[in-house]
Protein backbone atom coordinates (compact mmCIF):
# COMPACT_ATOMS: atom_id res chain seq x y z
CA UNK A 1 0.00 0.00 0.00
CA UNK A 2 1.25 3.17 -0.73
CA UNK A 3 2.12 5.80 2.26
CA UNK A 4 -0.62 8.20 1.00
CA UNK A 5 -3.18 5.62 0.76
CA UNK A 6 -2.83 5.24 4.86
CA UNK A 7 -5.41 5.64 7.27
CA UNK A 8 -4.70 8.81 9.10
CA UNK A 9 -6.08 9.90 12.22
CA UNK A 10 -4.76 12.90 14.84
CA UNK A 11 -4.23 12.39 18.85
CA UNK A 12 -2.39 13.14 21.71
CA UNK A 13 -0.17 10.68 22.87
CA UNK A 14 1.74 10.25 25.86
CA UNK A 15 5.37 10.89 25.36
CA UNK A 16 6.33 8.09 27.32
CA UNK A 17 4.12 5.85 24.72
CA UNK A 18 6.55 7.18 21.40
CA UNK A 19 9.81 5.84 20.79
CA UNK A 20 12.16 7.10 18.13
CA UNK A 21 12.88 4.99 15.34
CA UNK A 22 16.37 3.08 15.34
CA UNK A 23 16.87 3.59 11.32
CA UNK A 24 16.38 7.47 12.03
CA UNK A 25 18.33 9.14 8.91
CA UNK A 26 19.17 11.26 11.08
CA UNK A 27 21.88 10.89 13.89
CA UNK A 28 22.45 14.40 15.08
CA UNK A 29 20.27 17.08 17.03
CA UNK A 30 21.29 20.17 17.51
CA UNK A 31 20.74 21.09 21.35
CA UNK A 32 20.39 24.62 20.70
CA UNK A 33 17.67 24.46 18.20
CA UNK A 34 15.63 21.72 19.80
CA UNK A 35 15.55 24.54 22.63
CA UNK A 36 14.16 27.10 20.50
CA UNK A 37 11.38 24.80 18.85
CA UNK A 38 10.69 23.89 22.63
CA UNK A 39 10.50 28.07 23.39
CA UNK A 40 8.13 27.81 20.24
CA UNK A 41 5.97 25.42 21.83
CA UNK A 42 5.81 27.24 25.22
CA UNK A 43 4.48 30.28 23.54
CA UNK A 44 2.13 29.37 20.36
CA UNK A 45 1.62 25.63 21.17
CA UNK A 46 2.68 22.70 18.87
CA UNK A 47 1.54 23.77 15.19
CA UNK A 48 2.26 20.64 13.36
CA UNK A 49 1.62 17.01 14.86
CA UNK A 50 4.46 14.41 14.54
CA UNK A 51 3.96 11.01 12.57
CA UNK A 52 3.60 7.74 14.48
CA UNK A 53 2.99 4.03 13.90
CA UNK A 54 1.89 1.70 16.67
CA UNK A 55 4.52 -1.30 16.79
CA UNK A 56 2.80 -3.69 19.29
CA UNK A 57 0.59 -3.19 22.29
CA UNK A 58 0.13 0.17 22.91
CA UNK A 59 3.41 1.40 21.71
CA UNK A 60 3.70 3.67 18.76
CA UNK A 61 6.98 4.69 16.75
CA UNK A 62 7.87 7.69 15.17
CA UNK A 63 7.98 7.90 11.58
CA UNK A 64 8.21 11.81 10.71
CA UNK A 65 8.72 14.35 13.43
CA UNK A 66 11.50 13.13 15.90
CA UNK A 67 12.88 16.48 16.34
CA UNK A 68 9.64 17.81 17.59
CA UNK A 69 8.96 15.00 19.65
CA UNK A 70 12.66 15.66 21.70
CA UNK A 71 11.96 19.66 22.13
CA UNK A 72 8.01 18.58 23.86
CA UNK A 73 10.76 16.71 26.17
CA UNK A 74 12.02 20.11 27.24
CA UNK A 75 8.53 21.89 27.61
CA UNK A 76 7.70 21.79 31.32
CA UNK A 77 4.63 19.78 32.57
CA UNK A 78 4.59 18.29 28.92
CA UNK A 79 3.25 15.12 29.13
CA UNK A 80 1.52 14.22 25.69
CA UNK A 81 2.21 15.38 22.06
CA UNK A 82 -0.15 15.60 18.75
CA UNK A 83 0.37 12.81 16.55
CA UNK A 84 -1.03 11.58 13.47
CA UNK A 85 -1.40 7.94 13.60
CA UNK A 86 -0.99 5.70 10.32
CA UNK A 87 -1.51 1.99 9.43
CA UNK A 88 -0.59 0.10 7.19
CA UNK A 89 3.33 1.53 6.99
CA UNK A 90 6.08 -1.12 7.32
CA UNK A 91 9.67 -0.43 7.24
CA UNK A 92 10.86 0.64 4.32
CA UNK A 93 7.85 3.26 4.16
CA UNK A 94 8.68 4.62 7.26
CA UNK A 95 12.07 4.91 6.50
CA UNK A 96 11.29 6.64 3.39
CA UNK A 97 9.02 9.15 5.21
CA UNK A 98 11.51 9.88 7.84
CA UNK A 99 13.92 10.35 4.90
CA UNK A 100 11.53 12.66 3.04
CA UNK A 101 11.24 14.59 6.26
CA UNK A 102 14.84 15.37 7.00
CA UNK A 103 16.09 15.59 3.32
CA UNK A 104 16.97 19.24 2.68
CA UNK A 105 17.13 20.38 6.22
CA UNK A 106 19.79 22.11 7.52
CA UNK A 107 21.02 20.25 10.31
CA UNK A 108 21.24 17.10 8.42
CA UNK A 109 24.77 16.43 8.01
CA UNK A 110 26.41 15.48 4.44
CA UNK A 111 26.94 11.82 5.71
CA UNK A 112 23.80 11.22 7.53
CA UNK A 113 22.07 12.20 3.83
CA UNK A 114 24.86 9.87 2.00
CA UNK A 115 24.07 6.70 4.30
CA UNK A 116 19.99 7.61 3.76
CA UNK A 117 20.79 7.17 -0.07
CA UNK A 118 22.44 4.20 0.43
CA UNK A 119 20.11 3.28 3.02
CA UNK A 120 17.72 3.42 0.49
CA UNK A 121 20.12 1.57 -2.47
CA UNK A 122 20.02 -1.30 0.16
CA UNK A 123 15.79 -1.35 0.16
CA UNK A 124 16.44 -1.99 -3.77
CA UNK A 125 15.98 1.11 -4.59
CA UNK A 126 17.92 2.74 -8.34
CA UNK A 127 19.73 6.04 -7.76
CA UNK A 128 17.94 7.57 -10.63
CA UNK A 129 14.24 6.50 -8.35
CA UNK A 130 15.64 8.06 -5.35
CA UNK A 131 16.33 11.73 -7.19
CA UNK A 132 12.98 11.55 -8.35
CA UNK A 133 11.76 10.69 -5.26
CA UNK A 134 13.58 13.68 -3.42
CA UNK A 135 13.84 16.33 -5.99
CA UNK A 136 17.38 15.81 -6.74
CA UNK A 137 19.42 14.74 -9.48
CA UNK A 138 20.76 11.58 -10.40
CA UNK A 139 24.22 12.79 -10.23
CA UNK A 140 23.62 14.55 -6.80
CA UNK A 141 22.53 11.53 -5.24
CA UNK A 142 25.71 9.35 -6.42
CA UNK A 143 27.85 12.04 -5.45
CA UNK A 144 26.26 12.15 -1.88
CA UNK A 145 26.91 8.12 -2.04
CA UNK A 146 30.44 8.91 -3.23
CA UNK A 147 31.09 10.46 0.46
CA UNK A 148 30.94 6.59 1.76
CA UNK A 149 34.14 5.96 0.82
CA UNK A 150 35.69 7.98 3.31
CA UNK A 151 37.41 6.84 6.55
CA UNK A 152 35.85 7.17 9.34
CA UNK A 153 37.67 9.81 10.89
CA UNK A 154 37.63 12.07 7.47
CA UNK A 155 33.54 11.18 7.59
CA UNK A 156 33.74 12.57 11.28
CA UNK A 157 34.85 16.20 9.61
CA UNK A 158 32.57 16.10 7.18
CA UNK A 159 29.52 15.67 9.61
CA UNK A 160 30.91 18.24 11.69
CA UNK A 161 30.99 20.80 8.78
CA UNK A 162 34.85 21.00 9.02
CA UNK A 163 35.09 19.92 5.56
CA UNK A 164 33.05 21.08 2.88
CA UNK A 165 30.92 19.27 0.20
CA UNK A 166 32.96 19.70 -2.92
CA UNK A 167 36.19 18.90 -1.00
CA UNK A 168 34.90 16.11 0.84
CA UNK A 169 33.81 14.78 -2.86
CA UNK A 170 37.01 15.14 -4.25
CA UNK A 171 38.60 13.13 -1.10
CA UNK A 172 36.41 10.63 -1.65
CA UNK A 173 38.30 8.99 -4.92
CA UNK A 174 41.55 9.38 -3.14
CA UNK A 175 42.83 6.40 -1.31
CA UNK A 176 43.09 5.92 2.51
CA UNK A 177 46.51 7.36 2.49
CA UNK A 178 46.05 10.25 0.65
CA UNK A 179 43.18 11.75 1.98
CA UNK A 180 44.97 11.45 4.97
CA UNK A 181 47.65 13.51 3.54
CA UNK A 182 45.15 15.96 1.75
CA UNK A 183 43.30 16.40 4.94
CA UNK A 184 46.15 16.62 7.57
CA UNK A 185 47.62 20.27 4.95
CA UNK A 186 43.57 20.96 4.65
CA UNK A 187 43.14 21.04 9.06
CA UNK A 188 46.54 22.96 8.68
CA UNK A 189 45.61 25.61 6.89
CA UNK A 190 48.17 24.94 3.72
CA UNK A 191 45.49 25.90 1.35
CA UNK A 192 44.15 29.71 0.91
CA UNK A 193 40.63 28.56 -0.54
CA UNK A 194 38.54 25.64 -0.85
CA UNK A 195 39.36 26.04 -5.00
CA UNK A 196 43.27 25.20 -3.95
CA UNK A 197 42.45 22.26 -1.26
CA UNK A 198 39.51 20.53 -3.82
CA UNK A 199 42.92 21.16 -6.90
CA UNK A 200 45.36 19.40 -5.10
CA UNK A 201 42.92 16.72 -3.72
CA UNK A 202 41.92 16.02 -7.89
CA UNK A 203 45.96 16.06 -8.54
CA UNK A 204 46.38 13.65 -5.68
CA UNK A 205 43.71 11.07 -8.08
CA UNK A 206 46.12 11.89 -10.87
CA UNK A 207 48.99 10.73 -9.83
CA UNK A 208 47.22 7.67 -8.37
CA UNK A 209 46.03 7.31 -12.06
CA UNK A 210 49.59 8.13 -13.31
CA UNK A 211 47.99 10.65 -15.45
CA UNK A 212 48.81 14.26 -17.30
CA UNK A 213 52.02 14.09 -14.69
CA UNK A 214 55.88 15.44 -15.79
CA UNK A 215 57.49 13.04 -18.43
CA UNK A 216 59.75 11.04 -16.72
CA UNK A 217 62.02 10.17 -19.33
CA UNK A 218 65.55 11.17 -19.53
CA UNK A 219 66.32 14.39 -21.70
CA UNK A 220 68.89 14.47 -23.88
CA UNK A 221 70.95 17.53 -24.28
CA UNK A 222 69.46 19.28 -26.85
CA UNK A 223 66.09 18.43 -25.07
CA UNK A 224 67.48 20.22 -22.04
CA UNK A 225 68.91 23.18 -23.81
CA UNK A 226 65.06 23.25 -25.47
CA UNK A 227 63.60 23.16 -22.05
CA UNK A 228 66.22 25.76 -20.49
CA UNK A 229 64.79 28.37 -23.39
CA UNK A 230 61.11 27.58 -23.25
CA UNK A 231 61.52 28.35 -19.18
CA UNK A 232 63.55 31.44 -19.50
CA UNK A 233 60.76 32.81 -22.37
CA UNK A 234 57.79 31.80 -20.19
CA UNK A 235 59.57 33.41 -17.26
CA UNK A 236 59.93 36.52 -19.51
CA UNK A 237 56.40 36.57 -20.02
CA UNK A 238 55.48 36.48 -16.09
CA UNK A 239 57.57 39.65 -15.69
CA UNK A 240 55.76 41.14 -18.88
CA UNK A 241 52.39 40.15 -16.97
CA UNK A 242 53.68 41.49 -13.43
CA UNK A 243 54.13 45.18 -15.09
CA UNK A 244 51.17 44.96 -16.84
CA UNK A 245 49.41 44.50 -13.39
CA UNK A 246 51.01 47.64 -11.95
CA UNK A 247 49.78 49.54 -14.95
CA UNK A 248 46.25 47.75 -14.70
CA UNK A 249 46.65 48.79 -10.45
CA UNK A 250 47.32 52.49 -11.19
CA UNK A 251 44.28 52.29 -13.94
CA UNK A 252 41.64 51.03 -11.00
CA UNK A 253 42.49 53.56 -8.94
CA UNK A 254 40.89 56.74 -11.52
CA UNK A 255 37.39 57.50 -10.68
CA UNK A 256 34.90 56.67 -13.95
CA UNK A 257 35.23 60.21 -14.27
CA UNK A 258 38.61 60.13 -14.87
CA UNK A 259 38.66 57.30 -16.85
CA UNK A 260 35.60 58.88 -19.06
CA UNK A 261 37.72 62.00 -19.27
CA UNK A 262 41.18 60.33 -20.53
CA UNK A 263 39.51 58.13 -22.86
CA UNK A 264 36.77 60.09 -24.09
CA UNK A 265 35.29 58.19 -27.60
CA UNK A 266 37.45 55.37 -26.96
CA UNK A 267 36.13 53.78 -23.40
CA UNK A 268 34.81 50.87 -25.06
CA UNK A 269 37.49 49.55 -27.03
CA UNK A 270 39.94 49.85 -23.76
CA UNK A 271 37.05 48.17 -21.99
CA UNK A 272 37.58 45.47 -24.35
CA UNK A 273 41.51 45.23 -23.61
CA UNK A 274 41.18 44.93 -20.06
CA UNK A 275 38.67 42.46 -20.36
CA UNK A 276 40.38 40.42 -22.57
CA UNK A 277 43.35 40.50 -19.99
CA UNK A 278 40.39 40.01 -17.31
CA UNK A 279 39.33 36.63 -18.98
CA UNK A 280 43.05 35.46 -19.94
CA UNK A 281 44.42 36.08 -16.62
CA UNK A 282 41.17 33.70 -14.49
CA UNK A 283 42.08 30.62 -17.37
CA UNK A 284 46.01 31.45 -16.63
CA UNK A 285 45.28 31.60 -12.50
CA UNK A 286 42.78 28.12 -12.98
CA UNK A 287 45.88 26.44 -14.79
CA UNK A 288 48.59 27.53 -12.49
CA UNK A 289 46.45 26.66 -9.53
CA UNK A 290 46.20 23.16 -10.61
CA UNK A 291 50.00 23.05 -11.77
CA UNK A 292 51.12 24.46 -8.44
CA UNK A 293 48.82 21.35 -6.84
CA UNK A 294 50.21 18.76 -9.40
CA UNK A 295 53.78 19.86 -8.32
CA UNK A 296 53.30 19.49 -4.89
CA UNK A 297 51.43 16.18 -5.50
CA UNK A 298 54.22 14.96 -7.60
CA UNK A 299 56.64 15.91 -4.86
CA UNK A 300 54.38 14.26 -1.84
CA UNK A 301 55.97 11.41 -0.30
CA UNK A 302 53.12 9.38 1.48
CA UNK A 303 53.20 8.24 4.72
CA UNK A 304 50.30 6.38 6.23
CA UNK A 305 50.80 7.40 9.73
CA UNK A 306 49.85 10.87 8.83
CA UNK A 307 47.15 11.68 11.63
CA UNK A 308 44.28 13.67 10.62
CA UNK A 309 44.00 16.80 13.60
CA UNK A 310 40.41 16.89 14.57
CA UNK A 311 40.89 19.64 16.87
CA UNK A 312 42.21 21.91 14.77
CA UNK A 313 40.97 25.46 13.36
CA UNK A 314 38.97 25.13 9.97
CA UNK A 315 39.73 26.86 7.40
CA UNK A 316 37.67 29.19 5.93
CA UNK A 317 37.78 29.63 1.92
CA UNK A 318 37.54 32.62 0.12
CA UNK A 319 34.74 32.41 -2.26
CA UNK A 320 35.96 33.02 -6.20
CA UNK A 321 33.00 31.56 -8.42
CA UNK A 322 35.09 32.53 -11.44
CA UNK A 323 37.93 30.06 -10.90
CA UNK A 324 35.96 26.93 -9.17
CA UNK A 325 35.62 25.34 -12.36
CA UNK A 326 38.80 22.87 -12.14
CA UNK A 327 39.45 20.88 -15.79
CA UNK A 328 38.10 17.25 -15.42
CA UNK A 329 40.48 14.03 -14.60
CA UNK A 330 37.38 11.80 -15.09
CA UNK A 331 34.27 11.56 -17.54
CA UNK A 332 32.38 11.24 -14.18
CA UNK A 333 33.81 14.32 -12.27
CA UNK A 334 30.96 16.91 -11.53
CA UNK A 335 31.21 20.57 -13.32
CA UNK A 336 31.38 24.05 -10.81
CA UNK A 337 27.52 24.71 -11.00
CA UNK A 338 27.24 21.06 -10.08
CA UNK A 339 29.30 20.72 -7.03
CA UNK A 340 27.62 24.22 -6.09
CA UNK A 341 24.24 22.83 -6.14
CA UNK A 342 24.92 19.62 -4.25
CA UNK A 343 26.50 21.49 -1.81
Amino acid sequence: MNVTEASIEVTAIPLADIEPNPDQPRKFFDEAKLEELAAQFRSVGQLQPIVVRMVGGDKFQIVMGERRWRAMHLVEGATTIEAKVVSSVDDEQAFVMGISENIGRADMTLMEEAQAYADLVGFGYQAERIAEMFGKTTDYVRWRMDLLNLTTDIAELVAEGKIKADFAWYLSKLTPANQKVAVTRYMKGDFKTETDASTFAQALRMKENQEGFFSEKELSEKEKEDKAKERKQAKGKVDQVERAGTLLEELAKLTPSELADLFEGEVGKHLDAVERVRKAAAEAVKKLRKAKAMSEAKQLKVRPELEVEPEAEEVEGEEEPSETEIAEVAAEEPSEAELEAAA
